[in-house]
């Protein structure tokens, strides 16, 4: 019995090795392409990125615990997710993810219709700017800056409210 657990653990030692061998031989092929020294070993410790340069998302996970936004409403909790990313903005996903996870809301937002809801209801408040096509951020972060608010649509009802105020 202990010979054969041997084996199995000789066996898988050896399909390590090669797979090993294999990812080495791969990384040293991409490096030669990219002009890079192929160094000692082969084996170089990954070049570890910041987030904001590669626009990696968010940890949900590392900012939110679940339960953290409990009792809050979701203006309150995306508000309150969106300090804590020290000056980062977020995409609409990552609010979704961050209010269910803190469990300000029951389900993640996930489909277009509901994520455009969700935009909808962060460009209705001060609180919260749109940083880019679906990357918000909170409006103290730009002091500069100011919302630009859309004329209301020809036949909406605030449209025929203006009309009327502006014909009496």
């Amino acid at each position: 019995m202990a010979d054969q657990f041997e084996e199995m653990k000789r066996k898988l030692l050896n399909m390590y090795e090669e797979k090993i061998a294999e990812y080495q031989a791969l990384a040293a092929g991409l490096r030669r392409d990219l002009g890079e020294d192929s160094g000692e070993g082969g084996i170089r410790k990954p070049e570890i990125i910041p987030p904001t340069v590669r626009g990696a998302a968010l940890d949900i996970n590392e900012l939110v615990r679940p339960g953290d936004f409990f009792g809050m409403t979701q203006v309150q909790a995306m508000q309150e997710f969106l300090q804590r990313t020290n000056r980062t903005p977020a995409s609409l996903q990552e609010l979704s993810q961050a209010m269910f996870r803190g469990k300000a809301i029951d389900a993640p937002i996930e489909g277009p219709d509901k994520l455009r809801n969700l935009s909808s209801l962060l460009s209705k408040t001060d609180i919260f700017f749109s940083v880019a096509r679906g990357r918000w951020g909170l409006s103290e972060w730009y002091p500069n800056k100011t919302k630009t608010k859309r004329p209301p649509k020809a036949g909406t009802p605030d449209e025929e409210k203006k009309s009327a105020e502006q014909g009496s």
